[in-house]
């Protein structure tokens, strides 16, 4: 397991302000980061990065946005589209670990840093947005390449080419693609109970997931296709 590349940056306008088609219209992401050799991750992400919607993204349990690197050629043979590492946003795009095996928790030295897994990633319109498929987010939704999220337990310096090592591993059944499949699918209310309960679960999720066992049902209409219809 190694860090393929890295990508640190800010939030930067995109789309065109005259368009008329809403997939083109301007909008502001920091989808497009800029690919770095190292940088130095503290509790709240990189030095140098930040996002553009903080009531989404970011924040302690959403320090560090990490997807694999085998993804891509996935991407490119299924949708024709020009993507590429960095293509999602990620901070960290990874080799030899996916979501079937990076489960909920894991605890993982990346150079001097210690991260551990807080929860997959829900997909949002952005992407969607960058390469002009309208259904590019419903789809990652579906087919689980989602990537995961960290939190910084140790603050420290990563660099592309750095091994990463599991050092502690604490919930051997919840793999992220199974922590996608309960939230996303799963009706059964014992086993959605039981992931709302997991202490290193993001707190944003054990919300969504108390809502479900509530009855409510979430329409994520909004967060998949947002402004792009």
């Amino acid at each position: 397991m190694k860090v393929q590349s890295m990508f640190i940056g800010k939030p930067k306008q995109l789309g065109d302000a005259n368009a008329t088609d809403k997939m083109q219209q301007a909008w502001v992401s920091a989808i497009n980061r800029d690919r770095v050799d190292g940088g130095f991750v503290d509790i709240l992400g990189f030095n140098g990065d930040e996002v553009a919607d903080k009531k989404h993204h970011g924040g302690v349990d959403k320090a560090v946005f990490c997807y694999p690197y085998a993804h891509y050629e996935l991407w490119r043979n299924e949708l024709n589209i020009d993507i590429d590492a960095g293509g999602f946003g990620e901070n960290l795009c990874v080799t030899d670990m996916d979501e079937s095996t990076v489960c909920l928790g894991d605890v993982y030295e990346i150079g001097s840093a210690r991260l551990q897994v807080t929860q997959p990633r829900k997909p949002c319109w952005k992407p969607a947005r960058k390469y002009g498929e309208l259904e590019l987010s419903r789809i990652t939704e579906e087919n689980g390449r989602t990537g995961w999220y960290f939190k910084v337990l140790v603050p420290g310096d990563i660099n592309e080419g750095e091994e990463i090592r599991l050092v502690e591993r604490l919930h051997n059944a919840w793999s992220i693609a199974r922590c996608n499949d309960v939230m996303h699918r799963s009706t059964d209310m014992i086993e959605v109970k039981e992931m709302s309960e997991l202490p290193e679960l993001a707190e944003t999720w054990k919300v969504s997931l108390q809502k479900k066992i509530a009855g409510h049902i979430e329409d994520s209409s909004r967060r998949i296709y947002g402004p792009n219809v």
